[in-house]
């Protein structure tokens, strides 16, 4: 082998290896942009877990409390069953109360429901007037622009005119007898 092909067979290696120190930084560029990808995800649900933890924790503040409530509810549920025992004569009349009380709601349930219905529908009906009044506004837009567009053209002309007359006037300086 001749100095030349020893010196053309390095350069291709150093081609070679050139390709592959490019390649390599390359890849370890990618690799490096994917590790600070995930790491930013990383921190993303690291955030996120840490607000899960502090709405863990005010939902366990939150059941804590209501847990207090309800042991007082109960307290007075004991008291109130203590009352009870004591009226229970009372309890007839207040059924018959209670029995009116619900008549008189589902009568106020059932009259609230046909308002409501009634609501609707006069929604309904002002929707469509709403789109009427729309639609009647754009055509009345769209001819009024059109209004507007021959007016100019129209005072254009008649501009034009008034000056051609003025110009014939212009010319005859004697008026007409």
């Amino acid at each position: 082998m001749t100095n030349t092909q020893r010196l053309d067979h390095v350069e291709d290696e150093l081609e070679t290896v050139k390709q592959l120190l490019v390649s390599t930084a390359s890849y370890a560029e990618s690799a490096n942009r994917r590790l600070d990808e995930l790491t930013i995800k990383q921190d993303r649900t690291q955030s996120h877990l840490d607000e899960l933890t502090i709405k863990q924790d005010r939902t366990q503040s939150h059941l804590d409390e209501l847990t207090i409530k309800q042991d007082r509810t109960q307290s007075h549920l004991d008291q109130l069953e203590v009352r009870i025992d004591r009226v229970g004569a009372k309890v007839d009349q207040l059924s018959d109360r209670v029995d009116s009380f619900i008549t008189h709601t589902q009568r106020l349930f059932t009259k609230a429901g046909s308002e409501i219905e009634e609501t609707k529908a006069r929604t309904e009906r002002l929707e469509a007037l709403m789109l009427k009044l729309d639609r009647n506004f754009e055509e009345q837009k769209s001819q009024f622009q059109e209004f507007q567009l021959t007016t100019g053209a129209a005072l254009e002309r008649i501009d034009r005119v008034l000056d051609y007359l003025l110009r014939q006037q212009g010319g005859n300086l004697n008026p007409p007898s």
